[in-house]
C-alpha cells in the first residue's frame, strides 16, 4: 500500500484538479486508512491537499486516535483540526441520530458549506464521508447527497471478504445513477478478514466493472 504506483495507477484516470470525495460500502472498510496513504502520496507529488472530515460521530477522548485528526497529520496540517473536522458526536452512531441526541442542528448545506471553507484556489479539496454511500449523513442527507452537492468525483473503498462484491455493485450503481464519476475502486484487506478462503474478489469484480480497481493485499 505505500508503493505510490498503485496510487499513480488509480490517479492515472482522475482530474483531481478539484477534488475527490472519499467513501465505503459499509462503515470502519478502511477509508481513513486508505485515505491517509492516498492524501501521503499526493502530498509527495507536490499537490497541497486540503482534507475534511466534516462530521465525526464516536468521538474519542484520544483525538490521535480519531479519524480527523489521523486525516490532518497525514496532510501535515494537524492545527487546522477544527477546520477539517467541525461537527463531532459522541455517540458511536451515525451522524444524524448523534447529532440529534445532542440536539444540534446539521443540515447538508452547513455541511457543503464547511468543506469549502478556507479553500484554496490551489489547493485539492479531499473530503471523506461518514460509513458507507447510502448512509445517513445529516439531519436532511445521506453521505450521496453531500457527495451530489459538492460535485467531486469518487473512490469507493470496500474491504475485501466474502460478500464484498454484492456491496460493491450496490454502491457503484449507487453513485453512477447520481451522476457522478467513480475514479476507481480500493478492496482493502483488513485483518479481520477471511483470507482462507480461495476467493478472488479483485479478479471476479474486474469481469463485472470496467473501472480502475485495486487491492491492498
Amino acid at each position: 500500500m505505500n508503493n505510490p504506483f498503485v496510487f499513480a495507477t488509480l490517479l492515472n484516470k482522475a482530474d483531481l484538479k478539484r477534488g475527490v470525495f472519499i467513501t465505503g460500502t459499509d462503515t470502519d472498510v478502511g477509508k481513513t486508512w486508505v485515505g491517509c496513504h492516498l492524501i501521503k502520496h499526493l502530498i509527495r507529488q507536490g499537490v497541497d491537499v486540503a482534507p475534511r472530515k466534516p462530521v465525526e460521530s464516536g468521538w474519542s477522548d484520544d483525538i490521535r486516535q480519531t479519524d480527523a485528526w489521523k486525516l490532518a497529520d497525514a496532510a501535515n496540517k494537524q492545527e487546522q483540526l477544527e477546520l477539517i473536522c467541525p461537527n463531532r458526536f459522541i455517540a458511536p452512531i451515525s451522524p444524524a441520530r448523534a447529532a440529534r441526541l445532542e440536539n444540534k442542528a446539521l443540515p447538508l448545506e452547513q455541511l457543503k458549506q464547511q468543506c469549502f471553507e478556507q479553500l484554496q484556489d490551489h489547493q485539492l479539496l479531499y473530503v471523506e464521508g461518514a460509513g458507507g454511500f447510502l448512509s445517513p449523513l445529516c439531519e436532511d442527507a445521506l453521505n450521496a447527497d453531500l457527495c451530489v452537492a459538492l460535485g467531486l468525483p469518487v473512490i469507493l473503498i470496500a474491504e475485501d471478504k466474502l460478500g464484498c462484491i454484492n456491496h460493491v455493485l450496490l454502491s457503484v450503481e449507487a453513485i453512477l445513477q447520481r451522476g457522478l464519476t467513480l475514479l476507481g475502486i480500493v478492496l482493502n484487506t483488513k485483518k479481520t478478514s477471511n483470507n482462507t478462503l480461495k476467493q478472488n474478489n479483485l479478479e471476479d469484480l474486474r469481469e463485472y466493472l470496467d473501472c480502475v480497481i485495486i487491492s491492498t493485499g
